[in-house]
């Protein structure tokens, strides 16, 4: 069976609505707070700057023990994997450190508002950690983007972002059949507008990838392939479980809903480099590869508008 991106545990539910988790819920689900919180299979992912903050399953939590990791550009993450596969004592105390220091931190959780000093410190544990990564030149920038777009776009927008980096099962009854070497095909952004129509988005910054195996043809081509050939409705009966569950959880506006008559459609959703303006030109190119369907707009403010 396909994993679909529900909530279909009762245990999790109940924690998540009534016991031990709902505090954790009601607080990610705040803008001020900087979250994005994304269901999973019988798991949420709650990101920040595109990190993972905190993943909670029925029973137990989760984030990489590797945010503790510091000084990158002498021991990468990988090095001190493999030196503590190989039995090194020293990488080996070190990783067991990092393990315990996130069980602290997993404590703090399991007390009444332990939500609150938990993002206290998971956030400058995360910075740090980013600015680790840039010492390597290694960025978030485009993940970090993916979440202020779903949080800048889940209530009083054009769209409703529902979910991001979506990818279609092998085990899907639309996985993908076209001739591409796309065996899990991934789109960027589910969204909904004010009149139910549900768009798979893809997002294109600049004009640098039109052409190439990540540009407009190749993802026309994974979306006829898969969602575009579900005559069974089963992504779209999937998403409109999905707004109902993100509904009760507060994540998104409650006046969402998509219309089960409205089949899914895939369009692009093109935002500027610094200092251009290139819209005009990236709807040639779309058209010029044939498509005809809709264009939309990434402002700077993160938010999807009809240009």
């Amino acid at each position: 069976m396909a994993t679909k991106r529900l909530i279909t545990s009762k245990e999790l539910w109940k924690k998540l609505t009534q016991g031990d988790y709902k505090e954790i819920v009601e607080f990610a689900a705040k803008r001020e707070n900087d979250l994005d919180v994304q269901i999973r299979d019988n798991y949420l992912n709650i990101y920040y700057r595109g990190g993972n903050f905190l993943r909670i399953h029925p029973r137990s939590f989760f984030f990489d023990e590797f945010y503790f990791h510091r000084n990158v550009k002498n021991m990468r993450k990988t090095d001190l994997v493999n030196k503590s596969e190989e039995g090194d004592k020293e990488a080996l105390a070190i990783w067991k450190g990092y393990i315990n220091k996130r069980q602290e931190m997993y404590n703090l959780l399991e007390k009444r508002g332990g939500i609150f000093e938990y993002a206290e410190k998971m956030k400058k544990i995360m910075d740090a950690w980013e600015k680790e990564l840039n010492t390597i030149d290694i960025s978030h920038d485009e993940k970090n983007d993916q979440q202020l777009i779903s949080m800048n776009n889940r209530g009083n927008t054009a769209y409703t972002v529902i979910d991001l980096e979506y990818a279609v099962s092998r085990t899907s009854s639309f996985k993908y059949n076209g001739k591409l070497d796309k065996k899990v095909p991934r789109f960027d952004i589910i969204s909904v507008d004010k009149e139910g129509q549900l768009y798979v988005i893809e997002l294109k910054t600049g004009l640098g990838a039109i052409d190439n195996e990540s540009g407009i043809a190749p993802h026309m081509d994974c979306f006829n392939h898969t969602i575009g050939r579900d005559n069974k409705g089963e992504f779209l009966n999937e998403m409109i479980e999905l707004v109902k569950q993100k509904i009760a959880l507060g994540l998104i506006d409650k006046k969402t809903f998509i219309d089960r008559n409205k089949k899914p459609e895939f369009i692009f959703a093109f935002s500027d480099k610094k200092n251009e303006d290139n819209f005009r030109d990236f709807v040639e190119a779309c058209r010029a590869y044939k498509y005809q369907g809709k264009i939309i707009y990434l402002d700077k403010s993160r938010q999807l508008k009809d240009k």
